[in-house]
This record gives structure tokens, C-alpha cells and sequence, in this order.
């Protein structure tokens, strides 16, 4: 393999792959022994493909993020943390 260059195809994990392993590792005994910082009412964002006609965004609680379906990459994952009023209402327009 001197001198040769192989790369893998890109793999790209999206907002449902994402929010399922966080479900998951939130509902695991693990976690509820020890406690955990995030719960499944908190509310978190996904964005697909952004800036591109066909964008989509999406705010609502993380036990709802899993059954949404953001289609083709790229994805990006938000867990909200405390809004200035105006990122507030902004992202009222994007909530389920």
C-alpha cells in the first residue's frame, strides 16, 4: 500500500441517528443511576441542508425529534440551552 491513497466513501449520521443514540442512552440505567442533565421534554433543533431551497428545520421536544425524517444530508443537531428572547421567537416559527 506504499504510496497509495485510499479513502472511504463520506458517511454522514443524521439528526434521527443522532437523537436516537441520545433516547437511548438517556432511558439506559446508566444514565437514570446517575442522573442526567438532559431529559426527554427538552426542546432541540435539527436543520438539513441549510441556505438550499429545499431546507428544513425543525424545533420541538427530543422524544418527538426522533420521528421526524429531515431526508439527504447534511444535518445538524441543536440541543437548545437558555434563548435570548429573540432566538425565542424566531424559533417559534419552526416548532412542531
Amino acid at each position: 500500500m506504499k504510496g497509495k491513497k485510499v479513502y472511504l466513501p463520506p458517511k454522514f449520521m443524521t439528526v434521527t441517528q443522532a437523537v436516537s443514540q441520545i433516547v437511548e442512552a438517556i432511558e439506559s440505567k446508566l444514565i437514570q443511576d446517575h442522573g442526567s442533565v438532559l431529559k426527554l421534554d427538552d426542546f432541540c433543533i435539527g436543520l438539513a441542508r441549510v441556505g438550499s431551497d429545499d431546507q428544513k428545520i425543525v424545533r420541538c421536544p427530543l422524544s418527538q425529534m426522533v420521528k421526524v425524517e429531515f431526508g439527504s444530508p447534511l444535518h445538524c443537531f441543536v440541543i437548545e440551552g437558555k434563548l435570548h428572547p429573540l432566538e425565542e421567537d424566531m424559533l417559534k416559527l419552526f416548532t412542531l
